[in-house]
């Protein structure tokens, strides 16, 4: 069979004419749904109250982002309103939007974090938003979040323990050992702590910290921060000691201290 050499050639190129359209519509596509996607920003709102974080939602949503809100710490490089975002973020224009979105709700943008600060990472279509007050003073709001947890008596006879509790909070209870000690000598509540003292404590000025009695009892007791990188049994720990300015009766004139293994 023989085919004449111009009928090939209009078939090949209606053949190339035609892929070429539906490689044109197929891109057209693809962009299109490109720009019907948002960019997902991940709202740090530890600092931020509830009427805030609504506040800052809505206006986002408004400016086409997809907002996720949580309550999680803040790395420690970030003392600032940051931005945290992929090297692979689509759009990188995305960062000057929202900059200028934070800006509408009073928030300048100071630091721009690529990839991950710390160990806070994001994918590559999102971005971590992290607003700070400006009445706050967050490295006052880090030292008082490392402070919280639970203190063991040291430097002195009594056998306590110290719990400062995160709503400023604070009370002193004998140890376990103790507290079973003293159930064989008659006491009703056999494994439970004793309540010694309870009260408020408030960060003065770090590394300066107030313990407190209850309103009707005003007396105050400061108490100095020292945090020290130690070894114990082989391991790095960060142990912080809390070290009374003068001799508390109180508080048997005790230091007290916690760990963090490092």
């Amino acid at each position: 069979m023989v085919y004449h050499w111009s009928f090939i050639k209009r078939k090949n190129d209606v053949s190339h004419k035609e892929n070429e359209i539906k490689w044109l519509l197929g891109l057209a596509i693809l962009i299109s749904l490109q720009g019907c996607s948002h960019t997902q920003v991940h709202l740090y709102a530890k600092y931020l109250s509830e009427s805030e974080v609504n506040r800052i939602s809505k206006q986002l949503k408004k400016d086409d982002f997809d907002v996720d809100v949580n309550q999680l710490t803040f790395p420690n490089s970030i003392s600032r309103n940051s931005l945290v975002y992929s090297l692979m973020l689509p759009e990188q224009s995305e960062l000057s939007r929202l900059t200028q979105s934070a800006a509408k709700l009073g928030y300048s943008v100071q630091s721009e974090v690529p990839l991950f600060s710390n160990n806070h990472s994001f994918t590559h279509d999102s971005i971590g938003l992290f607003l700070i007050p400006d009445d706050l003073d967050i490295s006052a709001s880090i030292s008082r979040e490392k402070l919280i947890g639970r203190y063991y008596s040291k430097a002195c006879d009594a056998d306590t323990q110290l719990l400062l509790n995160s709503d400023n909070t604070y009370i002193l209870v004998n140890s376990p050992q103790e507290a079973i000690s003293n159930a064989k000598q008659g006491e009703v509540q056999l494994n439970r702590q004793q309540t010694l003292i309870s009260g408020f404590w408030k960060v003065t000025q770090y590394p300066y910290v107030q313990l407190s009695g209850p309103k009707n009892h005003p007396w105050v007791a400061p108490f100095e921060v020292e945090v020290y990188d130690e070894i114990e049994f082989g391991v790095s720990v960060e142990n912080t000691y809390l070290k009374p300015l003068s001799d508390y009766k109180r508080f048997d004139s005790c230091q007290f201290y916690k760990g963090a293994v490092g």
